[in-house]
């Protein structure tokens, strides 16, 4: 399971998630080293699962574009929709036109932070609320379509389906977020709701994450290995 590369992320909170799911130029450039790495090692993929997000397309179609140059195989991508990342951002967003968050909100928006400032304190009330929604205690106010709970199913179905459909003895390029990834970890690890969604904070971009899996069987290999990049620069979070 690989994260996608770095999305088009401003460090303004005030816009934080505006035109997110598109890669940043660095982002393709972090993309295009993996497809390197990959083939530098000797990676041949029996089969390609991507989310639906552009970001998720785009990250895998910069790894294609590596096997490509060097004439290799790179199997039809298949379209897996519960691999969707969760919808927290919109659930921060709404929480914080609610009343109970009004502290949280006015430390993002204060008006002599710099957006370094602006960036830690959207970051800090990100998380606080993201344990809220995970634990089910968010205020009645904060509408949201599909609960943490509900997410990590989804993704556990989505799985299923790549297990099932693979079949044993295959090698498997998932190219998704850092939620699936994270909650998949947890599952297969027996953890619990708050514990799957640090994991998915943990997860930076165009790691690759293992699994050694039967039909009835996921197991852990590897968890947030970074590939081996030219240049720090080229490591990041968000």
């Amino acid at each position: 399971m690989v994260r996608h590369a770095q999305a088009s992320f401003s460090v303004d909170p005030s816009v934080a998630f505006d035109n997110y799911d598109q890669l940043s130029p660095l982002g393709l450039e972090q993309a295009d080293a993996l497809g390197d790495e990959f083939v530098r090692s000797g990676v041949v993929f029996d089969h390609v699962f991507v989310g639906p997000a552009h970001r998720h397309g785009q990250s895998a179609d910069a790894v294609a574009s590596a096997y490509a140059r060097n004439d290799l195989i790179w199997p039809d991508p298949v379209n897996v929709k519960q691999l969707e990342e969760h919808s927290g951002a919109q659930v921060v967003e709404k929480a914080l036109s609610r009343p109970e968050y009004a502290q949280l909100h006015d430390a993002i928006q204060a008006p002599d932070s710099d957006s370094r400032q602006r960036a830690r304190a959207y970051f800090a009330a990100f998380r606080q609320i993201m344990r809220t929604w995970a634990r089910g205690e968010l205020p009645s106010g904060v509408a949201v379509e599909e609960s943490w709970q509900a997410f990590r199913a989804r993704v556990e179905r989505g799985v299923d389906r790549i297990v099932e459909e693979a079949g044993h003895g295959s090698t498997v390029g998932v190219f998704t977020s850092g939620g699936p990834i994270g909650s998949t970890v947890a599952s297969v690890l027996g953890l619990d709701d708050k514990q799957a969604m640090e994991f998915a904070w943990a997860v930076q971009n165009t790691t690759v994450t293992e699994f050694v899996f039967r039909e009835d069987r996921l197991s852990l290999k590897s968890f947030n290995a970074q590939p081996r990049f030219s240049s720090v620069e080229l490591v990041t979070y968000v």
